[in-house]
């Protein structure tokens, strides 16, 4: 097994897995999500007919932490009580637990991180999550990403992502595992094959790793077996396609998604890579996933194809699935106990093994050297690019007023919550006036204004990710009434790109509290600028510049 785990602990595998019933064998292929499990009336009976083998907590990614501490214990606590068998908790903590579950520390995002160039950083980044995440019963994180932003269009990676270059990558997310895994909690590197090479996203596509197997090799396969050799305990799965290692599909005419594909999972991961540890899907319910077939043939080419951990497989129709093809004959009892026994192994090298397992306490203390080390990160990530008038470090007359306009704005984003940006401004005496950036062409009186800034919080995830095609900003741009433009992004770091003509530009990459307070502390030329870009944008900048 890939487990290092003693006599005793495979003693009790066999054991587990010997006394099992076929059905608590299929649960332990099903993470179930919190949401759908807390609309359940009689959740312990419901665990009883559907025994699941781990359970996601807290936000998705895709959503601002609203869960919060107290609620995340409680749904912990009551589930593992309940359960014969012990169930393994589990979320997206890709820049920490505060980033899913309110109260705990939220982190940079990790292309902040790999702005810092520094693997002792990211070590103590991967600690943060475990030591937070064990404080409430969790033991799965499903980070960090490790797919390499080759498109600045993509959608899915951007600052989720530790850059573009494999070796850098491998560096940070290498040390982010140990920190992690050291520390008693499962990282968990996606999204196998790798995104990053085109410009769509899995949740509406099954989108497609471009490179040629070759320049993949040295690419993704690169950083993948980084992290395998780091001993990363888990992998997830992508709904990509890889053109070049598996040909469109002769019968279907499309591509196949790797949570589907035994040559990608089996083959590619395990087989050439190495890999021993649990496989796990991204979420089953986006359509990446969903459009290569019916709900029967596509669970079952991916239980077929290596898959370990199903995450949110519409549970009942799961086991009815499984059940039903373990007596046909399209799915084997030596397939299911396979995965069964790394689960189990799994649980039982994160001490879930155990009748009681200790209760890991986090001090006030440790909570304060935490965020120490997150505003570390925010601070030596700072990557100034572009400082042509010597504007930098900001030197503004007594009550000078500010104009702070943001991006992007409308019903289907969130509003970025930039009022720490503004309120650092007002704490040294200015004035600072926070409007959409569509609203500028309001301003009357632009004159008044000693500086306009731009700050672009275009993240991850939303498809109305560019400012390009808004005309407004050419406006911006040529308005002889502004006396001096400074452009931050804690978004996207490809903004220079847009608006290549700017003067003054600083990558921030991310938008969390922590990260707009450096900012505006490294503006003014308190703290210096000591990030390096991780990634390049040809004709704008290089990986590794940064003034």
């Amino acid at each position: 097994m890939f487990w290092n785990i003693s006599a005793e602990k495979k003693a009790w595998v066999e054991t587990s897995v010997a006394a099992m019933t076929t059905d608590e064998k299929i649960g332990q292929l099903v993470c179930e999500q919190n949401t759908a499990y807390m609309a359940v009336a009689d959740k312990k009976a419901w665990l009883r007919q559907y025994p699941i083998g781990s359970m996601f907590v807290g936000a998705e990614i895709i959503k601002p932490g609203e869960e919060d501490s107290a609620i995340a214990r409680q749904l912990i606590g009551e589930t593992q009580e309940a359960c014969t068998i012990p169930v393994a908790f589990c979320g997206d903590f890709e820049h920490g637990i505060g980033s899913q579950i309110a109260g705990n520390t939220r982190l940079p995002d990790l292309m902040a991180l790999g702005a810092t160039h520094d693997p002792a950083l990211a070590y103590e980044y991967g600690r943060i999550i475990a030591e937070e995440g064990k404080s409430l019963g969790l033991h799965w994180a499903f980070g960090p990403v490790a797919d390499l932003n080759l498109n600045h269009c993509n959608h899915v990676t951007n600052t989720r992502g530790a850059g573009d270059n494999p070796a850098h990558a491998v560096t940070i997310l290498s040390a982010l595992v140990r920190g992690m895994q050291d520390h008693g909690m499962c990282a968990c590197p996606k999204h196998f094959p790798g995104d990053g090479t085109d410009a769509r996203n899995q949740h509406i596509v099954t989108s497609l790793n471009l490179l040629s197997k070759s320049d993949w090799d040295n690419c993704h396969g690169k950083v993948f077996k980084g992290v395998i050799d780091a001993g990363a305990a888990s992998i997830m799965i992508g709904h990509l396609g890889f053109p070049d290692y598996e040909p469109v599909d002769p019968v279907k005419g499309k591509f196949r998604p790797a949570t589907a594909s035994k040559r990608i999972m089996t083959e590619l991961l395990r087989g050439e890579l190495g890999f021993k540890g649990i496989i796990l899907t991204d979420a089953l319910c986006m359509n990446g996933f969903i459009s290569w077939g019916t709900y029967e043939e596509r669970m079952l080419d991916s239980f077929n194809g290596g898959t370990d951990v199903f995450l949110w497989p519409e549970t009942v129709m799961f086991f009815e699935l499984i059940r039903t093809a373990l007596k046909d004959g399209r799915a084997s009892t030596a397939r299911l106990e396979e995965s069964v026994r790394r689960v189990m192994s799994f649980k039982a090298w994160l001490g879930l093994d155990r009748q009681e397992a200790k209760k890991y306490e986090l001090t006030t203390a440790a909570r304060n050297v935490n965020a120490g080390i997150a505003t570390a990160v925010a601070e030596k990530s700072l990557t100034l690019l572009r400082n042509r008038g010597g504007d930098i470090p900001l030197r503004l007359p007594a009550n000078a007023e500010t104009l702070m306009l943001y991006t992007p704005e409308n019903d289907r984003i969130p509003k970025p919550q930039l009022e720490f940006f503004a309120a650092e401004f007002e704490s040294r005496g200015y004035r600072a006036k926070v409007i959409p950036f569509t609203q500028l062409g309001k301003e009357e009186d632009l004159e008044k204004y000693t500086c306009v800034f731009l700050l672009c919080f275009c993240r991850p995830m939303y498809v109305d990710y560019s400012i390009f095609n808004n005309y407004s900003i050419w406006g911006f741009m040529a308005n002889p009434k502004i006396r001096k433009r400074v452009f931050v992004s804690f978004g996207t770091p490809y903004f220079l790109y847009e608006v290549a003509e700017a003067d003054t530009y600083l990558n921030v990459y991310s938008d969390s509290e922590i990260s707009q307070r450096a900012a505006v502390r490294a503006l003014f030329g308190e703290i210096p600028f000591a990030g390096k870009s991780p990634v390049t944008q040809k004709h704008c900048f290089a990986f590794g510049e940064g003034l």
